[in-house]
């Protein structure tokens, strides 16, 4: 049985056997256990470890610091049965039958090479190792580098591996989650950059695919000065040729319109802090919103491994979003002074240079993990309804005689958060219209399901009129939709959020609360979830918990047109 589990990747995190977090703190005790992990099994002298953790001093200094560093770490480790730590009276060691490591575990499933388990390595490869750990010694510095660079090429093996294997079995989307994976690796691997190409061509996102040639291209000469290889120029062309030859183009008519869903891409934030022991932060940021952003099922939003080829600051927005192609970017930076940190970010329109939305987040400089969470969350929340906004009077200006999916759905978000009789009728025909036009688009299912079943619910259905608006009917009809959708997209947190709703009004608490929870799973940062989660709880008699999903919606969403209606759960909660 083990006991402990260490966490090396992307970080240092040690737990127990019941996954409760063992507090270990100071670098060298943080070193010296992870040197032992990555040794596991072997024995190691006190005059190594000195030499290795303590070499600038002297051997007495050296070895009332090892035994200093021991002492916390025993502490630490106290009570955990079996004991993983090995302590001799010359030697040190881990034993691996006591303690789990990831390192290990990693190494083990590409040794083991089945694509199951080089999915598995590649979900505990979640960044450098012991990211964020500082070694000032040299010696200990070199053995880090060594081992940093032995776990990132095997890293990129198993990518190399997955991405062959998924082209040859024809599975594009995980194909193409391997080559996106392989190239926040590896920037320069072309084979990754092509398979990304077609997979983009395939779908009808040319934008997409010829913005990944010119980010391909820009790495080669930024890094190697060379043109990209003649297999990725002859792609490039191909994929030229289909669009300009309308009976060579793979584009059917559902493609076309959901290219028209807004794209976005996260520059790095810049670090002002003047310590190069603060780039590792301002990236995890970076990559974190994009990550955030991601779930968004609103948008397309560019790979980290696009974005992040413009950290250089030197080329200006509107030409990135050329580059990119893409109508918006985010972009901040983030300062340090002391234990204060200030993070600052905007939302810029790509082609006019227009801003949209900024704001500035203080924090104190406690728990570095929370805290990046904590300014993601923050960001995210707050964007989504920017990005919408900026939608929704783009749509506006449209001919309304060109409208597509999206910009139907967009004009009918307009109408339906005024939260009254007359626009809801006016976003349910809209919505209507969306889902008559293309029936295979998931985002009009979603939130037509879910518009019908509020006005059924606040009686804002007519009367009188035609059959369908009838309440029975309507609700048949909205259980239909929100199926439809999940079926159409299971990843679409709306479509959840919308059988949450049938279900409730259903008296189906449980499986109400499984899919509201289901919809936060896909977007964390889904502020009407939240709410509606704690109405849920609510009548299942969970107030406490109820109370914290309120708060939550009224935090991510403070200016929410259904913040009544949370407040209004909160009270009847604490009631």
């Amino acid at each position: 049985m083990r006991s402990l589990r260490l966490s090396l990747l992307g970080g240092f995190q040690a737990h127990d056997a019941e996954g409760r977090r063992i507090p270990i703190s100071g670098n060298k005790v943080i070193l010296l256990l992870a040197y032992l992990a990555l040794r596991a099994g072997e024995p190691q002298t006190r005059e190594k470890l000195m030499a290795l953790l303590w070499g600038e001093r002297g051997e007495s200094q050296a070895r009332g610091s090892l035994r200093q560093a021991l002492w916390t770490l025993r502490r630490a480790l106290k009570g955990l049965e079996p004991s993983a730590l090995i302590v001799d009276k010359e030697v040190l060691a881990l034993d691996p039958l006591a303690a789990e490591i990831d390192t290990l575990t990693f190494a083990s499933l590409i040794e083991e090479g089945s694509p199951e388990a080089l999915q598995a390595a590649i979900g505990l490869y979640r960044g450098q190792l012991l990211e964020g750990v500082r070694a000032r010694d040299r010696s200990i510095e070199d053995v880090l580098a060594d081992e940093r660079r032995r776990l990132h090429e095997l890293a990129i093996e198993a990518d190399v591996k997955l991405l062959e294997h998924w082209s040859g079995e024809g599975a594009d989307e995980k194909a193409t989650a391997a080559a996106k994976h392989l190239l926040t690796l590896d920037p320069m691997d072309e084979t990754a950059h092509r398979a990304l190409m077609r997979s983009y061509a395939d779908k009808g996102q040319l934008s997409l695919a010829r913005a990944q040639y010119d980010t391909c291209r820009t790495v080669l000469r930024r890094e190697l000065e060379v043109d990209p290889q003649p297999e990725t120029e002859r792609l490039f062309e191909q994929i030229n040729l289909a669009h300009s030859d309308p009976t060579a183009s793979t584009l059917d008519p559902i493609q076309d319109h959901c290219e028209e869903k807004p794209s976005i891409a996260v520059l790095p934030f810049a670090n002002l802090s003047g310590d190069p022991e603060q780039e590792y932060f301002s990236d995890g940021i970076t990559e974190d919103i994009i990550t955030a952003l991601s779930r968004l099922r609103w948008f397309l939003v560019i790979s980290r491994n696009s974005s992040f080829v413009y950290k250089t600051g030197t080329v200006g927005i509107k030409q990135i979003g050329r580059e990119l192609g893409v109508r918006y970017l985010l972009e901040g930076s983030v300062r340090k002074a002391g234990e204060r940190l200030r993070i600052t970010a905007q939302l810029v329109d790509a082609a006019s240079g227009a801003q949209h939305w900024a704001e500035h987040y203080d924090r104190q400089l406690r728990d570095i993990f929370a805290l990046q969470d904590d300014i993601t969350q923050s960001v995210t929340a707050a964007i989504e309804p920017k990005l919408v906004a900026a939608e929704v009077v783009r749509s506006q200006r449209r001919s309304s005689e060109n409208l597509g999916a999206w910009d139907l759905v967009m004009r009918a978000l307009r109408h339906y958060w005024r939260m009254t009789t007359k626009d809801s009728e006016a976003a349910i025909a809209m919505r209507r219209q969306a889902v008559r036009q293309y029936p295979d688009y998931g985002p009009a299912h979603s939130l037509l399901a879910f518009a019908l079943l509020v006005s059924g619910h606040v009686g804002w259905v007519p009367e009188s009129g035609e059959s369908r608006y009838r309440s029975d009917l309507t609700h048949r009809y909205a259980a239909d939709l929100a199926r439809r959708a999940v079926a159409l997209d299971d990843e679409d947190p709306w479509a959840h959020l919308a059988l949450g709703y049938l279900s409730f009004t259903e008296r189906d608490t449980e499986a109400t609360v499984r899919e509201y929870k289901r919809a936060l799973d896909l977007n964390p940062n889904f502020a009407t979830a939240y709410g509606y989660l704690g109405w849920a709880l609510v009548f299942d008699g969970q107030s406490v918990e109820a109370i914290r999903y309120f708060q939550q919606a009224l935090r991510m969403s403070p200016h929410d047109p259904l913040k009544a209606f949370f407040y209004s759960g909160t009270c009847v909660a604490h009631y």
